[in-house]
């Protein structure tokens, strides 16, 4: 008798800590009630979308770490098109995706971690890690991707839109900015002549290249002495695959180049002004006359 009542305290406290075991997805959905259930490992915070920033091009990399998984599935999806629709990308240790950029790692003892290769711009948007339970459980994450921002100033630190001129025999001073830089730094900063790589040049001779990487950018220095005239050409700037940006340089006799480089800002600025006159004086030009 004795042992009939305690196996019955035993199914009453069991039948407790089961009522009392719920565990919530991190998306806010109904409790999957069971005292073994699955569920994602907290994380600071607490928040039940999971914000990631990644490069363009880089390498992206998204956690989701489940506890007490058993035997259900994890899935990766992301949602696509206005309609939000789920894409499934994978499925337990496989991948689905035509996209081999994007594939599955499962790094023990409980994460399953969806890497993203050569992060494009369309990547950006909502995915979701899913567990097979009933309901499923969902943890979001969102992925915005920066693009980086380069330019190139003279030593005026002035952005040189198209055109710099410069005097025959000065010295030519430029420098390439990389900014809206996450994650890694860059490694280098490539100045190229043409298709001629200047950063180690040994050809010309007087080259210099100098290069500072910061937090959040970087910063290349381009020192030229002696500017002949076999110096003119385009120049590029570029960090990796995808920041770079152009100039063409002009060695000039005679006048000074920095006549010329203030002439070319004076029309820059009065082009969006002049532009319309030009255009609403050729219309009158070719109007029929009424008489």
């Amino acid at each position: 008798m004795e042992t009939a009542r305690l196996w019955m305290k035993t199914i009453i406290l069991m039948d407790g800590l089961s009522q009392m075991s719920s565990v919530f997805g991190e998306t806010g959905r109904e409790a999957v009630v069971g005292l073994g259930s699955p569920y994602f490992q907290s994380r600071e915070g607490g928040a039940g979308l999971l914000n990631v920033t990644t490069q363009l091009e880089a390498a992206t990399y998204l956690h989701c770490r489940v506890n007490r998984l058993g035997g259900k599935t994890v899935s990766w999806l992301k949602r696509i098109g206005e309609d939000k629709d789920p894409h499934l990308l994978t499925y337990g240790r496989q991948t689905y995706s035509s996209d081999a950029r994007f594939q599955i790692i499962h790094e023990k003892p409980n994460n399953w971690k969806l890497q993203i290769q050569f992060t494009k711009r369309s990547d950006e948007g909502l995915y979701e890690c899913q567990v097979s339970t009933n309901p499923p459980l969902i943890q979001y994450t969102y992925i915005r991707v920066v693009v980086p921002t380069i330019k190139i100033v003279d030593e005026r630190h002035q952005k040189v839109e198209n055109q710099i001129f410069y005097d025959r025999g000065s010295t030519i001073k430029l420098k390439c900015m990389v900014e809206n830089i996450v994650g890694e730094q860059p490694e280098y900063i490539i100045w190229k002549k043409g298709n001629r790589m200047l950063n180690y040049d040994t050809e010309r001779g007087g080259i210099s290249v100098r290069t500072d990487l910061l937090a959040s950018g970087a910063q290349s220095r381009l020192h030229i002495a002696g500017a002949t005239f076999g110096d003119s050409g385009n120049y590029t700037c570029m960090m990796g695959r995808t920041a770079k940006t152009q100039i063409e340089l002009q060695i000039i006799p005679g006048e000074t180049a920095e006549q010329v480089r203030d002439v070319n800002s004076s029309v820059s600025r009065h082009r969006a002004l002049l532009t319309p006159l030009l255009l609403l004086l050729l219309f009158l030009l070719q109007k029929p006359s009424l008489a």
